[in-house]
C-alpha cells in the first residue's frame, strides 16, 4: 500500500520550507505531495513540467496536488489518475495542512474509509514548531497544541535562530505534551528519516513498542488536552476488551483524540494484543509473537483526551470489565 505522512505545524513554523527541501532529494521523486493551494508551497516555477486543473507536475516527477473538495476524494481521483497512466506512478504521499488545521480528522478519513484503506496506509505524523514562538504558540493556541499531541515525530524549526535556553525550554514543553514523539531539529531530518517512519498502526520494529508507547503518567498542558496511562496486571477478557472500546469510543469521540498500546488478554498471556483508535474509529486488533523485551504481560493504555479526565476512562472500564 502506498504510506502517507502528514506534515502539520502552526502557521509560520516552516512547513513550506521543509517539504520543499525534502522534495529537491530524487529519492522523492514518486511523491504526490496534497496541499490546500499552491501558493502555499513555494514552488519554484522552472520546476513545473505540465499543469492542469489541480496538478502539478514537477520536472524530478513529483506530482503536486490541491484539495478541492475533501481528502478522501481527491485521494481517491488521484490514485485513479495514477492506475490509468495519467500522472506519473507516485508510491508515497506527503500531505500539507493548513498552520490552523487539527490533524484528527485526516487521521480519522484514513481510519473511516475503507476504500482508502485498500491502496492507502497512514505512515506517521510530523509536527513542525517554530523555535522562536512555539512556545508561546503552545500557550495561547489550542490547535497547536492538539498538533504536538497527535504527532508521531516532533520537529523544531529554526533553531539557528533560537537561543540555547529557548530550545532547552521549548523541548520541555513538548516532551509534557507528548512524551512519546521523538524530537529533532528540521536541519537534521532527512529522507532516510521518513522511510523509516511506521507508527500505524504500530511500529514494525518490536523494539520500538514501549518508545510508541510513551510516558506513564498523567500529564497537563495548560488546556483540556491530557495524556496519561493506565497500566494493570489483571487479564482482559477478550470480549470485555471489544466491549470496553466500543463503549468508549462512542462515550465523547470528539474529545478522544488517541489511544494505544498492549493488552494482556485471557488465554493469551504470551500474545499480547496491541490496540489503537483515533476517536471513534478503532483499528483491528494486531497480535504480537510475544512481549517487547523488558516488559511483563500487563496491559497499558496511553490516552491522549481533550477533556475526558482519567477518572472518567477508569470508570468505563471498572462498569464494562470490572477493573
Amino acid at each position: 500500500m502506498i504510506p502517507v505522512t502528514v506534515i502539520t505545524g502552526f502557521l509560520g513554523s516552516g512547513k513550506t520550507t521543509f517539504i520543499s527541501r525534502l522534495l529537491q532529494s530524487p529519492d522523492l521523486a514518486d511523491t504526490a505531495v496534497i496541499v490546500n493551494e499552491f501558493g502555499e508551497t513555494d514552488l519554484d516555477h522552472t520546476l513545473i513540467a505540465s499543469s492542469s486543473e489541480n496538478i502539478l507536475q514537477l520536472m524530478n516527477g513529483c506530482i503536486c496536488c490541491t484539495i478541492r473538495e475533501d481528502l478522501a476524494l481527491e485521494l481517491r481521483n488521484l490514485y485513479l489518475l495514477r492506475t490509468l497512466g495519467d500522472v506519473p506512478r507516485f508510491n508515497r504521499v506527503l500531505i500539507e495542512t493548513t498552520g490552523l488545521a487539527d490533524p484528527v480528522p485526516i487521521i480519522h478519513t484514513f481510519m473511516a474509509n475503507t476504500e482508502l484503506r485498500k491502496v492507502y496506509r497512514m505512515q506517521s505524523v510530523i509536527t513542525l514548531v517554530d523555535a522562536v514562538v512555539g512556545a508561546r504558540t503552545l500557550g495561547d493556541q489550542d490547535v497547536s497544541r492538539r498538533q504536538v499531541a497527535l504527532a508521531d515525530q516532533l520537529l523544531i524549526s529554526k533553531t539557528d535562530i533560537a537561543a540555547p535556553a529557548e530550545l532547552a525550554s521549548l523541548r520541555d514543553v513538548l516532551t509534557d505534551i507528548n512524551p512519546a514523539a521523538s524530537i529533532s531539529n528540521t536541519r537534521d531530518f532527512t529522507v532516510a528519516d521518513l522511510g523509516r517512519a511506521n507508527y500505524y498502526p504500530l511500529p514494525k520494529n518490536k523494539s520500538k513498542m514501549e518508545e510508541w508507547l510513551g510516558g506513564q503518567h498523567a500529564l497537563g498542558h495548560g488546556s483540556g488536552i491530557q495524556t496519561f496511562t493506565l497500566k494493570f496486571e489483571e487479564l482482559m477478557d477478550l470480549t470485555d476488551l471489544i466491549l470496553f472500546f466500543q463503549e468508549l469510543v462512542n462515550y465523547q469521540p470528539e474529545k478522544l483524540l488517541r489511544v494505544k498500546g498492549l493488552v494482556a488478554v485471557e488465554g493469551k498471556t504470551a500474545t499480547p494484543a496491541v490496540v489503537h483508535c483515533i476517536r471513534d474509529k478503532v483499528y483491528p486488533l494486531v497480535w504480537l509473537e510475544s512481549w517487547p523485551a523488558n516488559m511483563k504481560p500487563a496491559t497499558q493504555l496511553v490516552f491522549i483526551t481533550d477533556g475526558i479526565k482519567r477518572g472518567e476512562i477508569e470508570q468505563i472500564l471498572k462498569t464494562v470489565c470490572g477493573i
